[in-house]
């Protein structure tokens, strides 16, 4: 992977695929999905970057950097957002688990896959209590995810926090891909409206996002707004050099 913006990011979508699958067999490791609100964060926390760019892999959740990183290095570059790599994966084969969220969405998720025909009996639930990121037990949690074996681990706690936990966990677990995909298990089981094609093809799901989740996506965006110019700016003078 490159640095785009000081992150690790693959735009190519088939090789971010391709690697989770690899490792997914015997191996371990983290994915992360970066929208602007983890590349804002991450700019000022070094501690959260070190977190994203000791990942196995980085796929661009925002169709913004994907736009900001063609302009700066004149390559044709597409956003892989959590959701749709999340409604992939999960009717492939071998072990997954559903990590956090609510037992009525984990229910949901295996509602929609089973209406879709799929395979279920591999897919697991795992919850979580509500605790800050360094107050898991780890270990514990560990221990119900190795007994089950599996190939793909689904986290969804937030941005920064699901980033820290999938970097936290890891050293816990024997094998496994750590998939941190945000708000897919809500998008996938129907908690809040998918998100329409419109919005990604013209740019905007950042505004979907904004009446669908106001009191969340307001404050966050409102930090983007102030401090991605700054961050683009600097990377287009880094590239100039």
């Amino acid at each position: 992977m490159k640095k785009y913006f000081n992150i690790k990011l693959e735009f190519n979508h088939k090789k971010i695929e391709d690697k989770v699958d690899e490792v997914s067999r015997n191996g371990k490791g983290y994915c992360c999905f970066v929208d602007l609100t983890s590349l804002v964060f991450s700019y000022n926390n070094l501690d959260f970057r070190d977190v994203l760019n000791n990942s196995l892999v980085n796929s661009c959740d925002g169709s913004y950097i994907a736009m900001a990183a063609s302009k700066i290095y004149n390559e044709k570059f597409k956003q892989y957002i959590g959701p749709d790599f999340f409604e992939k994966f999960i009717y492939k084969e071998g072990t997954h688990i559903i990590l956090g969220s609510t037992p009525k969405v984990y229910d949901k998720i295996i509602q929609r896959i089973v209406k879709d025909g799929g395979k279920v009996d591999n897919i697991s639930y795992i919850g979580l209590p509500f605790k800050e990121v360094n107050d898991f037990n780890y270990s514990q949690i560990s221990e119900s995810i190795n007994k089950r074996n599996p190939n793909y681990i689904w986290v969804s706690l937030g941005a920064p926090k699901q980033e820290y936990f999938m970097s936290k966990l890891l050293p816990y677990i024997n094998k496994g891909v750590l998939l941190g995909v945000g708000a897919a298990f809500n998008y996938f089981s129907g908690e809040i409206k998918d998100i329409p094609k419109w919005t990604k093809k013209m740019h905007v799901v950042w505004i979907y996002r904004i009446f669908t989740e106001p009191k969340k996506q307001i404050k966050r965006m409102a930090k983007v707004i102030y401090e991605f110019p700054k961050i683009y700016k600097e990377e287009k003078k880094k590239n100039a050099k």
